[in-house]
């Protein structure tokens, strides 16, 4: 992992310390499913997405071995939605990505991986995207290109593909900047595109962000 905030640590940390079989993200892998919650044309509220985190299943609130530790989780992966979208509307975007420490090689498809779990969320929504101006067109296009050599389906020729996984560390940030630009400007012209929301701590009768459907403090705050 590249030098990363105190605060990542921990939450590098909090991940690994869920069970093996709940199928958690790793930290870059979770940095992409951010960054492709932020700059997706809709908003998708924590209760939906959260649980990808720690791989729950949909119908079925996470296994925790307390309140403390699912407060603490949902704490963290909440700070860092948020410093994320700070980046972006300051300009200060830069992804989070593993590297493989005996070869000095960025692996950019951990990263990549969150950013498409992300999309599936909302497939439709990302048409408006492709009919765009040509800049945030290629930067979609490109962002998705990723998705299909990490998946091994690309199409391409291998020193094509070559010369683009080499590339992608450097590319992956810009693009995903000029994703969340465009999203602002359509937020501006009063389309009915939402600007990158920030989200507080969760008030104890709010629905639990962890999809379990029940008020928080019966779910993952309760003491």
């Amino acid at each position: 992992m590249q030098n990363i905030p105190r605060r990542l640590k921990l939450l590098e940390k909090k991940l690994a310390s869920l069970p093996i079989d709940s199928d958690a993200m790793l930290v870059s892998e979770l940095d992409g499913f951010v960054a492709g919650l932020l700059v997706c044309p809709d908003l998708i509220m924590p209760s939906e997405w959260l649980p990808l985190v720690w791989g729950s299943d949909e119908d079925e609130a996470p296994v925790f071995e307390n309140a403390r530790q699912a407060e603490e989780l949902i704490g963290l992966v909440m700070e860092h939605y948020n410093a994320t979208a700070q980046d972006l509307q300051s300009g200060r975007y830069a992804p989070v990505f593993e590297v493989d420490t005996r070869h000095d090689e960025v692996l950019w498809e951990l990263w990549i991986g969150g950013f498409e779990t992300a999309m599936q969320l909302r497939p439709e929504s990302w048409i408006a995207v492709l009919d765009s101006d040509e800049d945030t067109r290629s930067a979609l296009t490109g962002l998705i290109l990723l998705t299909r050599i990490n998946q091994g389906d690309s199409g391409l020729r291998e020193d094509e593909v070559k010369e683009l996984t080499e590339k992608a560390p450097d590319l992956i940030g810009p693009w995903v900047e000029i994703l969340n630009a465009w999203r602002v400007s359509q937020h501006l012209a009063g389309q009915p595109v939402p600007p990158a929301p920030s989200f507080g701590k969760v008030g104890r009768n709010d629905p639990c962000p962890c999809g379990s459907g029940k008020k928080y403090k019966k779910c993952c705050g309760l003491n």
